[in-house]
């Protein structure tokens, strides 16, 4: 009848077990001190007699007695040894193991508090919080219905975001079977549209986009696969590109430090030479930066004369 054996882990689940069967068999006044043990005599025509009544309260205070020892593990059993009445083996027993179940009650509270789903289905996380909610139900501190649609919604994980925040604010919040109901049909839902693998969540959408472009700046033009923004491929890892000069083609220095710079324009043709003029002009460049130009977009960037520009302008 007594299933469950009391052990240093399991009081207020032996208690609830135990309990009912005490008062339905109105057995219970025995353990909790109301119904004390009669007197063992009694005077019957000036003789002392054996009292009736103290016999039938002994056989029944055994038989509470024997009740509670059989559903003792040999731990516990050790805690009632040499006791003789169902009240000491009781008292004994509570004193022995009930602070021990109220810090497992904490505890369970704790796992329900910090469960999360994980890469678990709806289903069988589901299965997880139930479980520890039912042990705290059978250990006689049942978990509100708010409380429990609270902790499910938020151990669901950044996938449920959007559902979870939509149900947190539903007034009044439905019931936690309703509720797994819903979050099962939205993880079919999700499955439907992104196969086995859900979608990202905003917030790992967004470290993402972050990461590209930390990458994408740290890499001077780089992708973050290692490939410049023109297709060709980064020069990490073999060595930094030598200088090389676009006026007179040779390497080892950029044009705008390039020592026939001046010469150049001035044995240049007129085209030429305001070319290579508005390129001196205008150039930032130096020893430390690649001879990269942003593209504009524009059709023309440098004309050999004022009266080009104006044309190109008015046209």
């Amino acid at each position: 009848m007594l299933t469950i054996k009391l052990n240093s882990s399991n009081y207020l689940l032996w208690k609830n077990q135990v309990e009912p069967l005490l008062h339905h068999q109105d057995w219970y006044r025995f353990v909790n001190g109301s119904y004390t043990a009669p007197s063992k005599t009694t005077t019957v025509d000036a003789k002392e007699a054996p009292n009736p009544e103290y016999v039938s309260w002994l056989e029944s205070d055994q038989r509470i007695r024997l009740l509670l020892q059989s559903s003792l593990t040999e731990e516990a059993m050790a805690e009632v040894l040499g006791l003789s009445s169902s009240r000491e083996v009781w008292l004994a027993l509570e004193s022995a193991y009930s602070h021990d179940s109220m810090e497992r009650s904490q505890n369970i509270k704790d796992a329900l508090r910090q469960l999360k789903k994980g890469v678990l289905s709806v289903s069988d996380f589901a299965k997880k919080f139930k479980s520890l909610c039912d042990q705290l139900s059978a250990i006689g501190t049942p978990v509100s219905e708010d409380d429990k649609c609270h902790w499910f919604l938020c151990g669901l994980g950044p996938t449920f975001e959007t559902f979870s925040t939509a149900h947190r604010a539903i007034q009044p919040r439905p019931l936690f079977r309703d509720l797994l109901a819903k979050a099962e049909g939205h993880e079919l839902f999700i499955t439907s549209l992104h196969g086995s693998n859900p979608a990202p969540s905003p917030a790992a959408f967004m470290a993402y986009q972050q990461q590209s472009r930390s990458q994408f700046r740290g890499g001077r033009g780089r992708s973050a696969c290692g490939q410049s923004p023109r297709g060709g491929y980064s020069s990490r890892g073999r060595g930094r590109r030598s200088p090389h000069c676009q006026l007179c083609r040779n390497d080892g220095h950029y044009a705008s430090s390039c020592p026939d710079l001046a010469s150049y324009a001035n044995k240049s043709s007129h085209s030429a030479a305001n070319l290579a003029q508005a390129f001196h002009a205008d150039c930032t460049l130096n020893d430390y930066t690649p001879d990269w130009n942003s593209d504009s977009g524009a059709t023309l960037h440098m004309a050999p004369s004022p009266n080009d520009v104006y044309g190109s302008f008015t046209k």
